[in-house]
């Protein structure tokens, strides 16, 4: 799992997710399968289960490409999933099209 700590991580250009759509940052991603955040503020780890989404805040250049994402639970948390594992769910210009 620890596959993505010596990859350069970015917020360029776009990346692929399980269905070959390109996503970037700040586009918004669904688990395909159940993921754990990383430690929140006490040291808790949360389970997030398939069909939870996050916005992508960086990305890894290469392969496998991992995602940093930040999730929206009782409180803001972050995880680091594999691309693979993820499809759009909603691209940033439509969050804030208002």
């Amino acid at each position: 799992m620890l596959d993505h700590v010596e990859q350069q991580w970015t917020q360029d250009g776009k990346f692929k997710d399980a269905d070959g759509v390109d996503v970037r940052c700040y586009d918004d991603v669904v688990l395909l399968k159940a993921a754990h955040s990383e430690p929140n503020t006490k040291g808790s780890i949360i389970t997030l289960p398939a069909g939870t989404s996050g916005t992508v805040l960086f990305y890894t250049i290469g392969e496998p490409c991992w995602l940093q994402l930040e999730y929206e639970t009782d409180e803001i948390v972050l995880g680091v999933v594999e691309a693979a594992n993820t499809r759009l769910y909603l691209r940033n210009e439509e969050k804030y099209s208002q």
